[in-house]
């Protein structure tokens, strides 16, 4: 579906109020997109300035909770245009047939919280312009909601043929590829068609590729700010890296770090990586070397993570049923 390309074109600089006209070319020298082979189509914000030597958040940041009244919530993305946070919660108490019955919350910062979409079928959540672009285990799909009108459009529906088993988390590049993960968590009683636990591309004509299908439970997945690299934890602990062509293909994966059940992650300005740990209930940092710079406690079954807030300095943290704020020192991107 060709129109989606150019509704993030258009919606990603709306969103950041024409930052990209004031870049400051050189606090962004370390992550130039030219250095890593890409165009320059490939435009860093305003605010991801990010000074040499700045450090990011450490182990003995501040955790707020927001509330722990949820049943298991997942997947948040910041809509930097109505400044709110959305995140999926799934109700594991109930038939699982098709899944976890989801809901898509909104968060107002600091703590107004309110349902916006119902039985969205969601778990990870990705933005692109009007549009949230939802992992959706119910149908075995991504789908696009319009945010405005709450309209659900599946924009990937099957690969050569066969369903997917539960697609878990999403990213999406500037020029439109949309990557994704699919594990079997969410699969129910409904058959394994593909034969794999994959990580897929549907790239800027709508055709999807599988990208490698021989990880074990892929789950996070997140790209670096030049685009150039790929983000993937497995459910055994390894992250990969692949390394992004300019067409949104992908390279040969080469293993990057190791973090305990890492579950979702998100990206700062300086290519920082943050993970949250599954079962330990951390929120991991690395390096984009893959050294660790910090692990802090959150909650047990740490899900997913997320930058937005006014300054793009908050991280939102989705733990079991509970949601947990951070500020950082670096502002991040909001998927």
């Amino acid at each position: 579906m060709n129109h989606k390309l150019s509704i993030f074109t258009l919606g990603f600089t709306v969103a950041l109020a024409g930052c990209q006209d004031n870049v400051d070319t050189q606090q962004h020298q370390a992550n130039s997109p030219a250095q890593h082979g890409l165009t320059e189509s490939v435009s860093m914000p305003a605010y991801c300035a990010v000074s040499e030597g700045q450090q990011p958040i450490t182990d003995s940041a501040e955790v707020s909770q927001i509330t722990d009244q949820y049943v298991f919530v997942e997947g948040p993305v910041w809509d930097e245009q109505h400044q709110v946070f959305y995140f999926s919660e799934m109700d594991f108490d109930g038939p699982q047939d098709n899944g976890p019955r989801s809901i898509i919350h909104r968060l107002k910062l600091p703590n107004q919280l309110d349902v916006f979409i119902d039985n969205s079928g969601s778990n990870g959540i990705a933005i692109e312009g009007s549009h949230l672009i939802a992992t959706t285990h119910d149908s075995q799909t991504v789908s696009s909601y319009d945010i405005a009108t709450k309209q659900r459009e599946i924009i990937v529906s099957d690969f050569d043929g066969k369903h997917f088993n539960s697609p878990n988390d999403v990213t999406i590049s500037q020029q439109g590829d949309i990557y994704f993960t699919d594990p079997d968590w969410q699969l129910g009683t409904r058959p394994k068609e593909t034969g794999v636990t994959g990580v897929y591309w549907r790239d800027r004509q709508g055709k999807v590729h599988l990208i490698d299908g021989e990880r074990g439970n892929p789950n996070g997945i997140s790209l670096s700010p030049d685009q150039s690299q790929l983000y993937v934890g497995e459910n055994n602990g390894t992250i990969s890296r692949y390394p992004v062509r300019q067409d949104g293909s992908v390279g040969e994966r080469s293993e990057f770090a190791h973090v305990e059940q890492p579950d979702g992650m998100a990206i700062d300005c300086a290519g920082n990586i943050y993970i949250a740990s599954h079962g330990p209930g951390k929120l991991v940092v690395l390096s984009p070397e893959g050294e660790q710079l910090a692990s802090i406690d959150i909650a047990t079954r740490a899900t997913n993570v997320s930058f937005g807030g006014p300054e793009h300095k908050t991280i939102l943290v989705t733990a079991g049923g509970g949601l947990y704020t951070l500020q950082s020192p670096i502002a991040g991107f909001p998927y």
